[in-house]
């Protein structure tokens, strides 16, 4: 009996730690497509420059098709937009 409890979680954990890393993946996907748009589109690229907040820019981006959380920007600012913007305060 014990053995079945701890296989099961066992694969409980391996599920999470997939789960986890396709989270990551995904977060980092989207912020290289963020980071692509911005260099393509000037609109976008300004858009996100002046953009109030975390959110607002996760908002110009799900507008662009683009899923990608407030706060994987926030770890992220500075770096989204040429020049070092946005710099959102904190």
């Amino acid at each position: 009996m014990a053995t079945c409890q701890m296989l099961y979680t066992e694969a409980s954990l391996e599920a999470q730690s997939a789960v986890h890393a396709n989270v990551h993946v995904n977060a980092t996907e989207a912020l290289h497509r963020v980071k692509e748009l911005a260099r393509r589109d000037p609109d976008f690229a300004a858009a996100l420059r002046t953009s109030d907040s975390p959110q607002a820019a996760a908002d110009l981006a799900q507008h662009h098709g683009i899923e990608v959380s407030a706060a994987a920007l926030w770890r992220h600012r500075g770096t989204l937009v040429h020049g070092g913007l946005p710099t959102w305060r904190g």
